[in-house]
């Protein structure tokens, strides 16, 4: 009996992992090939090439992989006494791209290269701060949903918590607007709900360079090439993003039922978890250093505290909640450290690349290709690595152009990695918690999702705009 019970165990594991491996073999075998050329000391393009590969592919396949199993797979792996931990793991995606970064850095060192790694640690420990204290303040935002309701409405409450992402941090900003939201709408119209939300989230974090990852990894190289402060990133990006909120808005609207409800009060908890938020944006804005670092490991180990004292006792549906609660704001910082090194990996091949951009293109022409180029990559891999890798396009490009503009040729590649954000569920973060939430399987997503992309024309509009503004 115990032979046949261990036969049937190896045919589940089996199972499971050839499905798993079918979805991601493209990535193993980039990454397997990007690992023989740097240990024969081959051609940097090449390297580069494949780790890119390996990081775009890994990033969609583990997420397509995790969808599967949870939609479509077996259940009984739920319950398996060993599989059943990695079922309520979340953020598969981004801990594929942490292993590549953690090869690619391993691979660094053996080359001796290690003396040219930029660590991105000031922008993790911002990046886990912000997170974790949006995450302690979250369910309190109920309120300030419900009041945006009474003065402007339902779409109004999508245009504020999308902008709010700006405070919040994108992925906290799916959990209130979809808690929020939930409830509203008809079955047969989830998942039209579902990516508009995606697209205004993903564009609604464009105010502030901490809170959405494709600006945040950027930030160090804007500030320093481009000479960017915020007003910089709301003039140059912000508007763009706005535009697209507000367009993006009118067209899903629509699908959100009016309902009548009681009007909900801030607790005096809310009220100190806001505050605190508050306290944590204005410093980042106002005095970045090693104190705020400190403090933000401090509210990091807070939230981490809060979330397992929470889901202490949780039951089986919420597990993979409990998971996302404690670990998703450390996954995150560790993820944009792990992005900055495979950029640095792939920096010689975009540099090659830029230098193979005809100058005599009009600098609107190469706005464009920088913007299009960005937001096709960002549907199939983290919009985060999408910006970090073309971001060096227009540092490449400055002695070329003047500062305005290649200033705009790099709000281009910002813009392109927000907007491309929303069109398959892997491409950024807050997707998934709108997928699970709202019940949206991958494909459903896909066949809804492409209806927006007219909404693209805010972001063209503007980009031209912009140009004519600054020549």
């Amino acid at each position: 009996m115990n032979d046949k019970n261990n036969t049937q165990e190896i045919k589940q594991w089996r199972h499971v992992f050839i499905e798993a491996i079918s979805f991601s073999w493209l990535a193993w075998a980039s990454l397997f090939g990007y690992i023989a050329v740097e240990i024969s000391h081959g051609n940097p393009l090449v390297a580069g090439g494949l780790i890119l590969a390996a990081a775009i592919l890994a990033m969609n396949g583990l997420a397509r992989t995790d969808f599967w199993l949870t939609s479509r797979g077996p259940n009984w792996w739920r319950h398996h006494k060993y599989l059943r931990f990695f079922h309520h793991i979340t953020d598969e995606g981004e801990l594929a791209g942490i292993f590549i970064g953690l090869i690619a850095l391993s691979l660094l060192y053996f080359n001796g290269a290690h003396e040219h790694i930029h660590f991105a640690y000031k922008e993790a420990f911002t990046l886990l701060g912000i997170m974790s204290a949006a995450n302690l303040a979250v369910l309190h935002m109920m309120p300030i949903m419900s009041f945006l309701e009474k003065i402007g409405g339902v779409r109004l409450v999508v245009i504020g918590g999308s902008l709010l992402s700006s405070l919040t941090g994108e992925p906290a900003a799916s959990v209130f607007l979809a808690d929020y939201l939930k409830k509203r709408v008809e079955e047969k119209d989830r998942a039209k709900l579902a990516t508009g939300l995606a697209a205004t989230i993903g564009s609604g974090g464009s105010f502030m360079p901490f809170a959405a990852p494709p600006i945040l990894i950027v930030w160090g190289v804007l500030a320093s090439k481009f000479g960017w402060g915020i007003p910089q990133l709301i003039s140059f990006v912000g508007v763009g993003c706005f535009l697209h909120v507000l367009i993006t808005t009118f067209r899903f609207s629509k699908y959100i039922k009016n309902i009548e409800s009681p009007a909900e009060k801030l607790s005096s908890k809310g009220l100190v978890y806001l505050s605190l938020l508050a306290l944590v944006i204005l410093w980042h804005v106002i005095y970045p250093g090693t104190l705020l670092w400190i403090f933000d490991i401090i509210i990091g180990f807070t939230s981490w505290f809060v979330a397992n004292k929470k889901y202490k006792n949780c039951n089986e549906d919420t597990l993979e909640e409990a998971f996302t609660a404690k670990w998703q704001p450390l996954i995150l910082a560790t993820l944009l450290m792990a992005l900055e090194i495979i950029g640095i990996v792939a920096d010689p091949l975009i540099t090659t690349i830029a230098e193979q951009i005809p100058t005599t293109w009009p600098p609107l022409a190469i706005a464009f290709a920088l913007f299009f180029i960005t937001t096709w990559t960002s549907h199939f891999a983290d919009n985060a690595l999408a910006s970090r890798v073309f971001i060096m396009i227009p540092v490449a490009l400055i002695p070329v152009f003047s500062q305005p503009i290649a200033a705009l040729l790099a709000a281009s590649v910002i813009m392109g990695a927000l907007f491309g954000g929303f069109l398959m569920i892997p491409a950024n973060l807050p997707n998934f918690y709108l997928a699970r939430t709202f019940k949206v399987t991958p494909g459903a997503w896909i066949r809804v999702s492409w209806h927006l992309y007219l909404t693209i024309a805010a972001y063209v509009g503007w980009i031209i705009l912009k140009y004519f503004l600054i020549i």
